[in-house]
């Protein structure tokens, strides 16, 4: 089904069931909330701001989060939800099938939800609180596919991607104070990332930079012309070291392995290599060790900022005013897309002017 058809049906659902509104949250004692915010990865952690927010103002309220297998660590020991809904595959674009959406409707049903944010642009996702009875709903309303929503709200495409969840609660008359991103490693964690820097010998050098080269992959999608060269990587690593005396911890998941195993055999100065060793939660907890973060447009660049460790962020092809590094110290550099390894060295030159700015030297 093409967007038009799939605006039209939205706007046609969205008439025939819409229901009156029952008492907002804020008014609600108690509040049972239910967010829809089943993927991806990165988005996740950027809707971590609106969550801590929803909890600042309501902080008797029960708040659940329904997501999905792939990015409920995203939200591994958080402070500001209660409970999460593991939804399998159900809210990954092309992933899940109608027995799957209705078991995960009828499972909410039986939750007994008083009220539901819905931060995703899928009528699918933006119909499941209606389908489970939930008698106040508010959320995203992108091109007229928020589908029974008594509160929507528009996506503008230049506006950041962790504002227009925060304008859902501004919308719904909540306040939002000082926003930022969340993530709060666990201490087996944090003690599994101070291990790893020590038995490294690397855990007294300073600065350390994380570098994550990869990103630009989640299940069924597939845009790996995110991602700046390797020799840029390198060049950069290498700069640094001798500039600032700084030590590299390459960092990235698998499938990053081999690009990471090619960047550490370049350099010849102090580097640590963890890419594939590390669990989502410890990668947070090596992130918020280091000094500085450097990377890709991608979920670790969300971590980063949610852990409150500055970034530099390289941007290709996405858009730095609706995915940049979020509520931290940052700074944004740009390169220019290519199927080879050809690295302009402006690009480099770049990037280091930036990572000094935010080491301060």
């Amino acid at each position: 089904m093409n967007a038009f058809a799939v605006e039209q049906a939205s706007r046609l659902l969205h008439a025939l069931l819409r229901t009156r509104p029952a008492t907002p949250p804020q008014a609600a004692k108690p509040a049972h909330v239910l967010i829809v915010k089943p993927a991806s990865l990165g988005d996740v952690l950027m809707s971590t701001a609106f969550i801590a927010a929803l909890r600042a103002s309501l902080p008797q309220a029960t708040i659940t989060v329904l997501v999905t297998s792939w990015a409920k660590e995203a939200l591994a020991n958080s402070p500001h939800c209660d409970r999460i809904i593991n939804s399998g595959s159900v809210g990954f674009p092309s992933a899940y099938g109608l027995r799957a959406y209705l078991a995960c409707v009828s499972r909410l049903r039986r939750e007994g939800f008083t009220h539901s944010f819905v931060l995703d642009r899928s009528p699918l996702m933006a119909l499941l609180p209606r389908l489970a009875g939930i008698p106040w709903r508010a959320g995203l309303n992108s091109a007229h596919r928020g589908v029974a929503l008594h509160v929507g709200v528009p996506c503008p495409e230049d506006r950041h991607e962790a504002e227009v969840y925060l304008d859902v609660l501004r919308a719904a008359g909540l306040p939002v104070k000082e926003p930022r991103l969340h993530f709060r490693p666990a201490r087996p964690d944090s003690e599994a990332a101070q291990g790893l820097l020590a038995d490294s010998a690397i855990e007294n050098r300073k600065p350390l930079i994380a570098i994550h080269p990869g990103g630009g992959r989640n299940p069924g999608q597939d845009l790996v012309s995110k991602r700046w060269t390797g020799k840029g990587f390198s060049a950069l690593a290498e700069g640094l070291a001798v500039s600032h005396n700084a030590c590299t911890v390459l960092v990235g998941g698998f499938d990053d392995q081999a690009l990471a195993g090619a960047i550490e055999h370049a350099l010849t100065t102090p580097v640590l290599n963890l890419a594939g060793k590390l669990t989502l939660p410890q990668l947070g907890a090596v992130i918020q060790q280091c000094d500085l973060f450097i990377g890709n447009d991608s979920a670790p660049m969300h971590l980063a900022a949610a852990v409150n460790t500055p970034v530099v962020a390289l941007f290709g092809p996405t858009s730095p005013e609706r995915y940049g590094p979020y509520g931290v110290a940052s700074e944004v550099v740009h390169f220019r897309p290519n199927d080879s390894e050809d690295t302009d060295p402006s690009e480099v030159e770049a990037a280091t002017a930036a990572a000094a700015r935010l080491l301060g030297q």
